[in-house]
């Protein structure tokens, strides 16, 4: 869709904290809190890995403000996760 910035991300966590990580995602990206920062997310726990106890969480992020999304992809950069994929409106 042409009105958003889109951005999908993993990161790995223990499987026992892995539905706290995906609640606690996406309350802090909700329209609906006090301090909303404009980021939409939906996160989806994948690859329950019983070897090594963890999981996969992908992170969908909409925003229809670049900076704030950006700003929140750099921040999940730094706690480990990777950029899967990016879609800036304008961009080619």
């Amino acid at each position: 869709m042409n009105d958003f910035h889109e951005a999908v991300l993993s990161i790995e966590v223990e499987s026992s904290l892995a539905k706290v990580y995906k609640k606690a995602i996406e309350a802090e990206n909700s329209p609906y809190r006090e301090n909303c920062n404009g980021n939409h997310a939906h996160v989806q726990v994948e690859n329950d890995d019983y070897r090594t106890g963890m999981n996969t969480l992908v992170i969908s992020l909409l925003s229809h403000t670049l900076p704030n999304l950006q700003e929140t992809i750099e921040w999940y950069e730094r706690m480990g996760a990777k950029v899967i994929r990016t879609n800036y409106k304008g961009e080619n």
